[in-house]
Formats: structure tokens, sequence, C-alpha cells
């Protein structure tokens, strides 16, 4: 009942003063909507309601409030922690946080390049993440590790970016909605070869989650840590006339064989229990010498050692855009 009240806040505009009728202001594309709640017990009760309260109530109250308030509480009535409504001037903070730099740890240490990706909000997560891999590859490295711990997700297309450096021509995924699957899409013919390890918790999830799964469906990485979040859902944005957004979750997402992980996250190939610490770069060294320190980058770095076949060991670690931390 209540989701059909708020839904007729939601698309209807009523302009009600007190003693006076109300006159709806209905756009065309909603007529036949707003026809069939009018014609329900809830819809006509959240009118009632909302005329009453612009009328007599002591305290007065604005249709703004009001209206923002139910579309407030008709995301809260959906019970569904992925779905957010954000009024204009949250959606300005939120952009402003989404269109800066991405952030990224990079580091070189000798052959082996390390890089931690803290989320996919900004929209140049991607492009962010193929620069570094680049000035990397300048410096020799010949393995790659990917840390996703920590990261619970952002935009899609970021995701499909870093897919994208690592997979040649096969399907990133698939996304699900009302109407049918589709592929997410097709990777890179000319896709970097580098042996690859990538780093998951409990707290990596979504679009990280579509990452990491997508490279170990496919075998090119093997998972290091712990069972991911299991987000296995995605929002759309829809504009409000208002200036505001609502956040609305329209599809799930299988990995390439055609798998969710909604519920049930990804298992690490490497389980490693405990909660991973973060070390800052000039710490890299220390795990090495020290595994017990950061089992899960550890095991990965020896792993990988073998593969390059590369006495890491005694190569100081070099940030891609600075100098060595040996002797600081």
């Amino acid at each position: 009942m209540h989701r059909t009240i708020l839904a007729a806040c939601a698309l209807l505009v009523f302009l009600v003063g007190p003693g006076v009728a109300a006159q709806p202001i209905v756009d065309a594309r909603y007529e036949a909507v707003v026809a069939d709640l009018m014609a329900t017990p809830d819809g006509l009760a959240f009118l009632e309601a909302f005329r009453a309260i612009r009328r007599d109530y002591l305290g007065g109250a604005d249709a703004e409030t009001l209206l923002d308030g139910a579309l407030r509480g008709m995301v809260e009535a959906l019970a569904d922690p992925y779905v957010r409504y954000l009024d204009a001037d949250e959606l300005d903070d939120d952009r402003r946080t989404t269109r800066g730099p991405a952030s990224i740890v990079a580091l070189a240490l000798g052959d082996l390049g390390y890089l931690r990706l803290e989320s996919f909000d900004s929209e140049r997560a991607g492009e962010s993440f193929f620069a570094e891999i680049e000035i990397l590859m300048q410096r020799g490295v010949r393995a790659l590790i990917v840390d996703l711990r920590g990261n619970a997700g952002g935009l899609v297309l970021g995701g499909l970016q870093v897919l994208d450096v690592f997979l040649s021509e096969v399907v990133l995924g698939f996304r699900a909605t009302r109407f049918g699957q589709v592929p997410l899409g097709y990777a890179n013919p000319r896709a970097e070869t580098l042996p690859l390890a990538v780093l998951i918790d409990r707290d990596t999830a979504s679009t990280a989650e579509i990452v990491a799964g997508g490279l170990q469906t496919h075998g090119r990485a093997r998972l290091y840590g712990e069972i991911s979040a299991g987000k296995g859902v995605g929002q759309s944005t829809v504009p409000l006339s208002h200036g505001g957004e609502l956040r609305l979750v329209t599809f799930a997402w299988a990995l390439p064989d055609g798998r969710s992980i909604d519920g049930w996250g990804l298992t690490p190939d490497v389980p490693l229990r405990g909660q991973v610490p973060a070390l800052a770069s000039a710490d890299l060294t220390r795990v090495i010498l020290e595994p017990e320190l950061d089992p899960a980058l550890a095991t990965a770095i020896r792993d990988l050692r073998r593969v390059v076949g590369d006495d890491l060991g005694q190569t100081p670690v070099v940030p891609p855009g600075g100098e060595s931390d040996a002797g600081r």
C-alpha cells in the first residue's frame, strides 16, 4: 500500500493551497499511470493526506518538502540497499567525486608490478589504470598484481575497460534485465599477456567482482584472498525533473560462463583467511621478508616470482612516477 501511495507522489505534481481544489498538472507521458493511481484507494489516500497537510497542518509545510520526503520514503520502502535517491545538491557533491582522478597505488618491484585500485567511482578509473600499466611496462615489468581488496565497485564501464586490457576476443560477462540478457562486451584482440594475480577480500564488490570474476573465469588470473562480497546487481541512473537523480537496480550481471555471484561471491583460487592490512608503498618490500604481514600479497608475489624467475627480494620498490623507496 505504501509503495502505491509513494509512487503517486513521484509521478504527480499537485498545486494545492488552503481551501483550493486540487488542480493536477500531469505530463502526457504519465496520464495512463495517473488515471490508474487515482482509481485506487491508496492513490486517493495519498492525495487526501497531501492536501490535508498543506491546508490544515499547524506548522505549515511546502510542497517541495513533502514531495522530497515522499521520494525518500519511496526508496526506503523498496528495502533495497542499492537503490538511492539524491536531490540536486547531493548529486552535485557526488559528481565532484566521480569526475576526479581515480585513486590508484602503482609500484614497480623488479620485474613485478603492483596496482591497487581503490574503487571504480571515478569516470576515469579505467583510463588511469591503463596509464599506470603503461608506465610500469616501460620500466620492464613482466608480471602484475592487481589489488582489488576493499574495492566496493562503481561504474561498470571502468571495470570493462580494465578487463579489456587483459582479455582477448572473449565475452566479458552478461547483463540481465527484466527484458532479457545480453553480453556485456568483447575484449581487446591486442590484450596484454603479462602473468597476472588478483587480490580480493570480503569487501571486494560489484564492478570489482566483475573484473576479478571475468579474469578468473577465463583463466587469465588466479585470485588470492577471501570470498568476495557477492553483489551481482547493478544500478542505472534516472534523471528527475527537479535536478535530482534516482539510482535504481535495473540489472543483474553474470560471469562469462553464465554464473551469478549475487549473494555468493567469488571463491579465490588461493584462499587466505583474516583481515588483510593495508600497507604503505614503503612497506611492500617487508612483505617479502615477513609474509605474515599480508599473506595474500606475499603468496601472490611468491607465485609470480616463480613464473618470471626474478629475484624480487633483492630489488627495491620503485613507484612509477618517483624514485626508489630504498634508503629513505
